[in-house]
């Protein structure tokens, strides 16, 4: 996976990759728009590792401890919404290379 623009942003720049990808609107700058670009892919994989972790956990905890599955449960909803939004950005990304709306 290609994060060579993202590792070589500064930590404000970083903040300005975050702030582009996950919020619609906005006139970023090439290298943040490149940025965010290479950053999608990368947060839409560490979002499904972290559903299929949640998912393990609800399904492991349910029988033994139920509190803690019904919370896996709740966290897993917030991370399915999280990918589905990290999908959407990253075709907006993608069908718009001079501007994130």
């Amino acid at each position: 996976m290609k994060l060579d623009v993202y590792r070589s942003c500064t930590r404000q720049e970083k903040r300005e990759v975050l702030d582009a990808f996950w919020r619609s609107g906005g006139q970023p700058s090439a290298r943040i728009h490149e940025a965010a670009f290479q950053y999608g892919p990368f947060a839409a994989i560490s979002l499904v590792a972290v559903a299929l972790e949640l998912a393990f956990v609800f399904f492991v905890s349910i029988h033994r401890v139920a509190v803690v599955g019904w919370l896996a449960v709740v966290f897993e909803a917030v991370v399915l919404l999280s990918l589905w939004w990290s999908l959407v950005r990253c075709r907006a990304i993608r069908s718009h290379p001079n501007e994130l709306m």
